[in-house]
């Protein structure tokens, strides 16, 4: 990808250019300061690659100069629209506003957090009752702290997120009539919050049901950004949805008694998104779980069985701390894996045939009924 200052039009021009062209503008250099998370276009069939990779991408969001020109241009385009009646551009006053809208929106984005290595994102996922809008901060890694990466927004967040908001009922939302009536959902390392924010959202469009909904994640920094983007999204003092965000050591809570509210009762649902990273992590998310996954005992009146979703990347760099979910869920007796799916995304990087494979588990309580495997591209 070329650098703006080759490929915008010049800003003494802006009037030579159609709204067609400019549209095209501003979408180009959104895809440098606002651009989308890697791995998360689900295979629907043989996709074109991008044109550009991540790196030549990175390398003109940490240019200082070519940033500062984007933020003039932008400015300009701006200014040029704001002293210019609308009805004179061919394409009519509608196209102008929305042009203005997001030329505003990237400009904040440029001038303000870009500099300071933050990116805000808008995720609009679609679903039959309407869609369903989250916005997002993803905040800078504090000093290379390895801890920290929870504060970007990752792909298998975002694949989750669309896969519950395009098929609710497979995750048991939908569920009217059960007792006790407040569903209790648990997000585990919820990091930006995607996952937890984008089911709010739905269960905000589906009314008569009260919904409670705890993010949690560990490192300090982490809950920060985290909270900061519940309550962009009007979440934390919601009516019947409600979102609260919590610390929570999967290392040392099953130790803990007993266990401080929120936790101090089960859980209805529990998802988990791209948080296996370390060999250790699927056994204390297993001890986790045995205290706040809802236990059925098999009875068919609690309603839908309670599930852990989890969905992780297959990457090559982690290919062992993948197996420990098999291995740490295998056991009889207990929490095991009720069925598995591998899910294929195109990577974006430009490169032919370069896609992103992640597994996605459902696992609950053991009954008679053993796992499966599939394996599938689509929806």
């Amino acid at each position: 990808m070329l650098p703006p200052t080759s490929q915008l039009p010049p800003i003494r021009k802006l009037a030579a250019f159609s709204i067609a062209h400019l549209i095209g503008s501003v979408r180009y250099l959104r895809k440098i300061y606002n651009p989308q998370v890697r791995g998360i276009t689900r295979r629907k069939g043989n996709l074109p690659p991008a044109s550009a990779g991540r790196d030549s991408l990175d390398e003109l969001r940490t240019d200082a100069f070519e940033r500062t020109y984007a933020i003039k241009w932008l400015t300009a385009l701006i200014g040029h629209f704001s002293s210019t009646e609308e009805c004179d551009h061919p394409l009519g006053g509608h196209h102008v506003e929305d042009l203005i809208q997001d030329a505003a929106s990237l400009l904040a984005i440029c001038a303000g957090t870009a500099s300071a290595g933050i990116i805000c994102r808008t995720f609009t996922f679609e679903s039959r009752f309407g869609s369903v809008t989250v916005n997002l901060t993803d905040a800078p890694l504090e000093n290379q702290d390895y801890g920290s990466v929870g504060a970007q927004t990752w792909g298998g967040a975002c694949v989750l997120a669309e896969m519950i908001t395009d098929k609710p009922e497979n995750f048991g939302l939908l569920e009217q009539n059960v007792s006790p009536s407040k569903l209790r959902i648990l997000e585990l390392g919820a990091g930006t919050g995607l996952v937890s924010l984008a089911v709010a959202g739905l269960m905000r469009k589906v009314a008569g049901r009260e919904v409670e909904i705890v993010a949690t994640d560990y490192y300090p920094s982490v809950l920060t950004n985290l909270a900061t983007n519940v309550r962009s999204n009007s979440f934390d003092h919601a009516n019947l949805v409600k979102v609260t965000t919590h610390s929570l050591d999967w290392s040392l809570f099953s130790e803990t008694y007993p266990q401080p509210q929120p936790f101090d009762q089960p859980f209805d649902l529990v998802l988990g998104a791209d948080i296996i990273y370390e060999a250790q992590h699927a056994v204390w998310i297993k001890s986790c779980l045995t205290i706040l996954l809802r236990n059925t005992n098999g009875s068919p009146d609690d309603g839908p069985e309670p599930i852990f979703h989890l969905v992780i990347p297959l990457r090559v760099t982690h290919t062992f701390e993948s197996q420990t979910v098999e291995t740490a869920f295998a056991q009889s007796g207990g929490l095991v894996i009720k069925s598995k799916e591998i899910i294929l995304c195109d990577a974006e990087t430009g490169r032919e045939g370069d896609e992103v494979e992640y597994a996605y588990y459902k696992i609950g309580w053991e009954k008679e009924v053993k796992w499966s495997y599939t394996s599938t591209g689509s929806k």
